[in-house]
């Protein structure tokens, strides 16, 4: 698979998912702060006649979920600051999961909604697989934050008011799925 960079449109694209998500995290980002997207297609996939970003047939999940890790760790090489993925679930509540014991470590809500957070370093296909098969939401985002994971755990349980806003400013990237679940746009976040 190959990175490809999309024009502005991918941009408003991606705004109309993020506003698509009524709030959370998701509601929290701005359109002018988003930059440079990014999606990987395979090898032989000709740019110039690649579909909407909501039509399938243009990738399969699993090499777009390797490529994805291996771009976020080479994010990660690049900034040592960043720390934490964070998978949002945005359509799914507290009252969605059905656990047989207590929630699991990694879940917090931001305003009712759910989201994962794991240590970057944790990050694998394996992960991101994980992440599809208990996501309730069709729409899939993941967001790359300088933020640590003790940090935002700390701030769901100490001072939701505050998270979300926090973290938002410090998220470096983000991911939505495209074509149709197959792959990922890739986005740079300056928001200061």
């Amino acid at each position: 698979m190959v990175a490809i960079r999309l024009e502005e449109d991918a941009i408003d694209y991606v705004a109309g998912k993020l506003a698509e998500a009524e709030g959370g995290l998701a509601g929290a980002f701005r359109a002018e702060a988003l930059w440079e997207p990014v999606v990987f297609v395979p090898d032989f996939a000709d740019p110039l006649t690649l579909p909407a970003l909501d039509q399938g047939g243009v990738a399969n999940q699993e090499g777009a979920n390797a490529e994805l890790v291996s771009y976020l760790l080479f994010l990660k090489q690049r900034n040592a600051k960043l720390q934490t993925i964070i998978f949002d679930d945005p359509w799914a509540t507290a009252g969605d999961m059905d656990y047989a014991g207590t929630p699991p470590d990694e879940l917090i809500t931001v305003e009712g909604k759910l989201s994962y957070v794991y240590d970057i370093t944790e990050l694998t296909p394996d992960l991101i697989w994980q992440y599809r098969a208990v996501a309730v939401s069709y729409l899939k985002l993941i967001y790359v934050s300088e933020m640590a994971v003790e940090t935002i755990r700390e701030l769901a349980e100490e001072a939701p008011d505050d998270l979300t806003q926090r973290l938002t400013r410090a998220v470096r990237h983000l991911a939505v799925n495209v074509y149709d679940d197959e792959s990922w746009l890739i986005l740079r976040h300056e928001d200061h």
